[in-house]
């Protein structure tokens, strides 16, 4: 007999964890099925020789400010996630090191360009709603060069296009940008929690199972069970069959509508959004171990030149080679929590942007992140006792989609009603994820997606 439940709910990403908690608080008998041993989507951290260490290194923007923390709020449970705020935050544009500041952003812009980009962060503040909706489908860079086209001043702000959505600014929404820039600056809330980035999805799923919910890791998903044009139930590549009157997918939207479920049970027109969906791009990480500590610094947003912005993948990368120095988000999750490496030692990390597959320069793109990492943080000569590269094929073994780093992109013609909805043309299918729906930076795009089903689903 299959078991049954109120909700299943397929993987155990931000999404996933999020409106499992969320539904298990309202009374809801649930059941979160991951497919892999470890729960938290791309938001995993793992254990490799004594260090703990994230499947991407990245922060929490608005942390217990946002939507992170409204769910946190929204079961009774504020405080539940260890958030550490960052402090200690720096900008590096070639040799000049400055603390991160719009003061130090300006300084890097020659007049009369330097006026022209305080004036573009004096519009983020001021523009009215109107003003707003007419930038849904404006790529940021169209916006950005109605105040400026200095090269430098556009590889600003393209850093924090790159780093909030993992695409650049030529196809990225000028009002989503504005919106999470804006949440940003005002909350001055970003933050890294002890335990790595599985703190989140950890916390809320420990919740869920609190208030009577189920997680079941191990556990993939072989096909969702369709009768009567009504999604009701699934079955696990184990055989095993799980039935509930509403099926909310954390996982990828594409492989859930077209293999777990099949696309003759919708629209064409639907089916055909859905193939011609584009997601983010993919990332490689460095791992550093020191043999002791070295720096205080907690977070240093590198940018080597005016042609190349943090998480971007450049012309040079897309040709197939690798930048001498790599921009990237350079930081020590140590100087936040330092539990996560044996005691003594140093974690250094950085994430960055690079193309779907670069195997076959592997070596060439470690040797790189060391040097970068050499011009961030010099004091690490002589101290290194061991480099880790993670490509992208780490985050698509755990997470799928080509190992891209967040998800379906948030460009100008995937935002707003653009983007696919949270409700699913087949009855009792939805999802949950940074994939539908939402809005915000990465985790934050999820979590938000789970709220907006959730006030769907509670009635």
């Amino acid at each position: 007999m299959p078991e049954k439940y109120d909700a299943i709910i397929i993987g155990s990403g931000i999404g996933g964890a999020a409106i499992g908690a969320l539904l298990a608080h309202a009374g809801r008998n649930v059941v979160v099925l991951e497919k892999n041993k470890l729960p938290g989507g791309r938001c995993i951290s793992y254990d490799r020789d004594g260090y703990l260490l994230d499947l991407g290194w990245h922060f929490f923007c608005l942390a217990e400010k946002g939507p992170l923390g409204e769910i946190c709020n929204r079961i009774g449970m504020p405080g539940i996630i260890p958030w550490n705020t960052v402090k200690n935050t720096y900008l590096q544009i070639g040799e000049v090191v400055e603390k991160y500041t719009k003061k130090a952003m300006f300084a890097a812009v020659p007049e009369p360009d330097r006026g022209q980009l305080e004036k573009l962060f004096t519009k983020v503040f001021t523009i009215t709603d109107e003003e707003l909706e007419k930038l849904w489908y404006v790529p940021v860079e169209q916006w950005v060069h109605s105040f400026t086209k200095n090269a430098m001043a556009n590889t600003i702000i393209d850093s924090f296009v790159c780093q909030y959505f993992c695409i650049p600014s030529t196809v990225a929404s000028t009002a989503e940008f504005i919106r999470a820039f804006r949440d940003v600056m005002v909350a001055k809330a970003s933050a890294y929690p002890d335990g790595g980035n599985t703190a989140v999805p950890t916390a809320y799923l420990s919740a869920m199972e609190k208030l009577g919910g189920t997680l079941k890791t191990n556990a993939g998903v072989k096909k969702i069970i369709v009768e009567n044009n009504t999604a009701v139930g699934v079955v696990c590549e184990d055989g095993t069959e799980y039935r509930a009157p509403l099926i909310i997918s954390n996982a990828d939207i594409s492989v859930t509508v077209l293999d777990l479920v099949g696309e003759s049970h919708f629209p064409g027109d639907y089916v055909a959004k859905i193939k011609g969906l584009t997601y983010s791009i993919q990332g490689v990480v460095l791992r550093m171990v020191l043999s002791e500590k070295v720096t205080d610094k907690q977070c240093v947003i590198y940018i080597p030149d005016e042609n190349s912005p943090p998480l971007k993948v450049t012309d040079q990368m897309k040709r197939g080679e690798v930048p001498d120095l790599v921009a990237g988000c350079y930081g020590s999750p140590t100087n936040f929590d330092p539990s996560m490496a044996p005691n003594g030692k140093q974690l250094l990390t950085s994430l960055h942007g690079c193309p779907p597959d670069i195997t076959d320069n592997l070596d060439r793109w470690k040797e790189a992140l060391v040097n970068s990492h050499m011009k961030v943080f010099p004091e690490a000569k002589g101290k290194v006792e061991k480099v880790w590269i993670d490509p992208p094929k780490l985050v698509n073994a755990f997470a799928g989609e080509g190992g891209n780093i967040i998800g379906v992109a948030q460009t100008v013609d995937q935002i707003h009603e653009r983007r696919p909805s949270v409700v699913s043309p087949l009855k009792g299918l939805y999802f949950s994820s940074a994939e539908a729906g939402g809005h915000g930076i990465g985790t934050e795009l999820a979590a938000n997606s789970a709220l907006e089903l959730f006030e769907i689903l509670k009635n």
